[in-house]
């Protein structure tokens, strides 16, 4: 695909508020702390990466507030039912290919996707970072709408568990922003230490590349174990809440796939005479 994908990015405000009496809240922390920080190469948000590895960051082209076409934000604290949705949604949002929709209440989101099928969206993502995001029944109704307004769709559960398919704009998206299911390769000097990490996709929330950075020096053998203790210094966000669909949790998963990622990167260490300049 030759043209840059836009996003618009829909999105609960990071607040410490509480709910009362039949309300329910959707936090807003993994877009405002996590995501969108990640998308913006922490340009604004220094404090939320560790030095290390914000300055590996800074070598590499991952800013791309150019793509970013805008973000919505909405009361973290909302009643359980929403009569009329369209009152939290101000006409006309922005035209724009892909809506990631993070934490954003059921009856909002039915009425945002209607809007983005009008402002040309081709495809929604709406990560499962929480259970109670996406209930089962719910994901099948906006999978249903989707369906019928001929937009692709995708609900990752997390969303570092988002895959490659049969979608091409999800497709198209996963490689102009290198966000998906995480994948890099590690090259060794002569002495077997760690000399450069190329990272393919990353985790939407930016752990990869701390674990990329966190990795230089490392002998080849302890790879896999400096990997997963990098990744577990890199707080998850994601639910440790069971969810009942799948009889683990959200941050249980996305141990299990950083940890998988870690292996398989182990199992085809290259050398830098293979062509990796460090």
């Amino acid at each position: 695909m030759d043209k840059r994908l836009k996003l618009l990015i829909a999105a609960s405000h990071d607040t410490p508020d509480l709910p009362g009496f039949f309300q329910v809240k959707y936090g807003g922390e993994f877009a405002a702390r996590k995501f969108l920080p990640h998308l913006t190469n922490f340009e604004d948000n220094p404090d939320y990466c560790s030095r290390r590895c914000f300055k590996f960051r800074q070598k590499l082209n991952l800013n791309f507030n150019k793509d970013i076409a805008g973000v919505i934000r909405f009361p973290s604290v909302l009643p359980e039912l929403i009569d009329d949705a369209e009152l939290y949604i101000k006409s006309p949002i922005a035209e724009h290919d892909i809506l990631i929709a993070v934490g954003v209440h059921p009856d909002i989101l039915v009425e945002l996707v209607k809007h983005a099928a009008k402002a040309g969206c081709k495809a929604i993502i709406v990560p499962r970072e929480d259970p109670a995001w996406l209930s089962p029944s719910f994901a099948n109704k906006l999978k249903a709408l989707c369906e019928q307004m001929n937009l692709e769709y995708a609900f990752p559960r997390p969303f570092c568990s988002l895959t490659k398919g049969k979608f091409r704009y999800i497709n198209s998206f996963i490689d102009q922003f290198k966000i998906g299911r995480p994948k890099y390769t590690v090259f060794v000097d002569d002495n077997e230490k760690v000399a450069a990490v190329d990272v393919s996709y990353s985790s939407a929330c930016g752990a990869t590349y701390h674990v990329a950075a966190g990795l230089i020096g490392v002998d080849k053998e302890d790879v896999v174990s400096i990997a997963n203790r990098l990744w577990h210094a890199y707080p998850c966000l994601s639910s440790s809440h069971m969810d009942p669909e799948i009889c683990d949790s959200p941050m249980h998963i996305a141990a299990y796939i950083n940890l998988n990622a870690a292996k398989d990167a182990q199992k085809n260490i290259r050398r830098i005479a293979d062509g990796k300049d460090t």
